[in-house]
C-alpha cells in the first residue's frame, strides 16, 4: 500500500470516464507512486468526487488522500446504511461533518456494529500522521 495515498495499485483512478477525467479535471498526483486522483471542484454544488458516497470501502480508499489534501488535516471513511438497507462509504473531515450530514440525511445512519479500523501512517507529506480506515 502506498503511504502516501493509500492505494495498493497505482494506477486505480480514475474510474469513471477516465480520459476526460484526466484531460478535463484537476489532478493530485500523489508524489510517491504517481497515481492521479480527481480533485476537481464541481462549479455548481462546490463539491469535489471525494464528498460523494462510494459503493465500497477499496474505491472511497482511493479518494481518500484528496480529502486529506483539501482539508489540511486527517480524514477518516465512514460507513453508512439507507433506510432501504444499502450500504455506502463516506468520508468526513471529523465526527462533527459526520454528525451533520446525519442531522440533515435523516435517513442516513453510520453502521454501529461494522465500526471501521484506524490505522495511522506516519510522515504523509506534511502530516504527522494520516487515518487510514479500513477493516
Amino acid at each position: 500500500m502506498c503511504v502516501e495515498c493509500y492505494a495498493d495499485e497505482s494506477r486505480a483512478t480514475p474510474l469513471l470516464n477516465p480520459q476526460d477525467c484526466l484531460e478535463n479535471h484537476m489532478q493530485y498526483i500523489c508524489g510517491t507512486c504517481g497515481r492521479c486522483i480527481c480533485i476537481e471542484h464541481n462549479p455548481k454544488r462546490g463539491l469535489q468526487r471525494w464528498n460523494f458516497p462510494f459503493k465500497s470501502l477499496e474505491i472511497a480508499k482511493l479518494y481518500l488522500r484528496t480529502a486529506d489534501y483539501s482539508m489540511k488535516r486527517p480524514c477518516g471513511i465512514y460507513e453508512m446504511r439507507s433506510e432501504s438497507g444499502r450500504l455506502s462509504y463516506k468520508i468526513f473531515a471529523d465526527a462533527e461533518d459526520l454528525r451533520l450530514y446525519l442531522r440533515r440525511n435523516r435517513g442516513k445512519a453510520r453502521v454501529p456494529v461494522s465500526r471501521l479500523h484506524r490505522r495511522r501512517v506516519q510522515g504523509v507529506c506534511g502530516h504527522a500522521g494520516a487515518e487510514v480506515d479500513s477493516r
